[in-house]
């Protein structure tokens, strides 16, 4: 949609925004911000939603369709349809839509008019974002009254979405396509004046044939920056190096490897806390600086990829000019995302964590901080459980080598049958016995035990018959696995 259009609709009085697809945990974020500027919001979904999104919407009392028909748009009488990325002319109201030419944008178009007015922050990259997002979102949502929109729900608010009157909106910035008809990756459209990237490696197969593909939308994400716009960027990433170095942009960098502005040391695991010093090039105090001295941070997320989403989030806000004290107390205070190592229960001496990790670092990264936190400098004899749901065939099948690496720290590992997602069971192209058999090949802990689930149910009565007190489990599970943790704690 042209912007100049969508523009004039938003300026209405009382116009009204339909949501086709609403119960997507963004596209529902996005009607609780639209509702927050008094825009009669509704919308329509699959007969049933779930929460997390079910939770937000109906927390912000938005009404919606259970079940797509053309009637739902008729009786809607919006001024404006905003469509989701995974519906296409196969579902009726968006062929309706697109039939009777009515207005429609994508919900990062939509957010962007909203937000104009204020310094947009996007936090992009592979791995990370929605924790990086949520801290940031978080930090200055109590420092100074901003908004946010991230793509999982905040464990200290339990919603995804902040709409406040403060100089910053923080966004989530998804690689992903905009619309079924409309490549253009989401963050494109919120036009960042400030660009957080936390790492950059092949993803989205099924979008992108090779990296360079990929590396090229975010090299269009830089260029469609403001010149006076900033870049916060992780030192220790190669390709985020070369990227930040082809631009003209100012810039700041955070890092634990290799020089960077915000460099962090000391880091301690710990059950409770992860502890970490920053050492801040651009401190004015020339003493502390003449003396070595550090900033010192604690956070409650455990592992080393959330020290660098929390080296992320401190080096944009010092940059931007809040001061050390500002942070600390508020960067330790959050609690996470949900999905993101969420410990769902700790009972009977078993510990079980909900998690959405299903890139191969991700599951690696995610498997070691359990390792860390649970296991290091412990007498306890358990084991880590990991439940594994591969997620669709494409991305599978591209990373089936580092996949089957990246379970070394695990003791049990149960892998489900392949999660099609939007992709075509028919058209698999791989399946969960290679993925099995792979694992099998490459896991450098040769005491690990690794076996195929055909259904939750499987995984269910297994985990119920061989846990023991000391034990943890992870699901890792995006599909139809994705309850299982809750399941297991019943």
């Amino acid at each position: 949609m042209q912007n100049e259009n969508l523009t004039e609709i938003l300026n209405k009085d009382s116009a009204r925004i339909y949501f086709v697809g609403i119960g997507g945990i963004a596209m529902s974020a996005a009607a609780s911000i639209a509702k927050s500027f008094d825009y009669y919001v509704s919308g329509s979904d699959s007969k049933e939603l779930y929460d997390p999104a079910k939770k937000v919407l109906d927390g912000n009392k938005i009404s919606y369709f259970k079940g797509y028909e053309v009637g739902n748009i008729i009786h809607s009488g919006a001024d404006l349809y905003v469509l989701s990325a995974s519906e296409d002319l196969k579902n009726p109201e968006v062929k309706y839509v697109l039939e009777q030419n009515l207005p429609r944008a994508s919900f990062p178009e939509l957010l962007y008019e909203l937000s104009k007015n204020v310094l947009r922050i996007v936090v992009a990259g592979t791995h990370g974002k929605s924790t990086t997002a949520g801290l940031l979102g978080h930090l200055v949502k109590h420092l100074d009254n901003s908004s946010f929109l991230v793509g999982g729900v905040l464990q200290n608010y339990e919603n995804n979405c902040h709409y406040g009157s403060g100089h910053y909106f923080v966004f989530e910035g998804d690689e992903y396509k905009s619309q079924f008809d409309d490549p253009t990756p989401k963050f494109i459209y919120y036009k960042a004046d400030i660009l957080v990237l936390t790492n950059l490696e092949y993803d989205h197969p099924d979008l992108f044939p090779n990296f360079e593909e990929l590396r090229r939308e975010f090299a269009l994400l830089i260029a469609n920056m403001p010149e006076d716009g900033l870049i916060v960027y992780n030192a220790d990433d190669p390709e985020l190096v070369k990227l930040v170095h082809e631009s003209n942009l100012a810039s700041v960098s955070f890092g634990m490897e290799n020089l960077a502005d915000y460099q962090a040391s000391s880091i301690e695991y710990g059950r409770d806390h992860t502890s970490f010093s920053v050492e801040n090039k651009f401190s004015k105090n020339s003493i502390a600086k003449l003396l070595g001295e550090t900033e010192e941070y604690k956070i409650q997320l455990p592992g080393k990829l959330n020290v660098y989403n929390s080296l992320a989030v401190i080096a944009t806000l010092r940059a931007l000019g809040f001061t050390q004290h500002q942070l600390a107390l508020e960067v330790l205070s959050f609690k996470g995302i949900k999905r993101r190592f969420e410990v769902v229960a700790e009972k009977n001496g078993i510990t079980i964590i909900d998690d959405y990790a299903h890139h191969p670092t991700a599951v690696k990264q995610t498997l070691e901080a359990a390792k860390l936190k649970y296991f290091t400098n412990s007498s306890g004899k358990g084991k880590l459980w990991v439940v594994f749901e591969p997620h669709t065939f494409s991305r599978t099948k591209a990373t089936l080598p580092d996949l089957a690496a990246a379970f070394d720290a695990a003791d049990e590992i149960l892998i489900s049958e392949i999660y099609p997602a939007r992709e075509s069971a028919k058209d698999a192209s791989i399946t969960s016995d290679q993925v099995v058999a792979e694992i099998k090949s490459k896991i450098s802990n040769k005491l690990s035990k690794i076996r195929k689930v055909h259904d939750k149910t499987e995984a269910l009565q297994i985990l119920k018959n061989e846990l023991k007190a000391g034990d943890v489990v992870i699901i890792m599970a995006v599909g139809s696995f994705n309850r299982l943790a809750y399941e297991l704690k019943k």
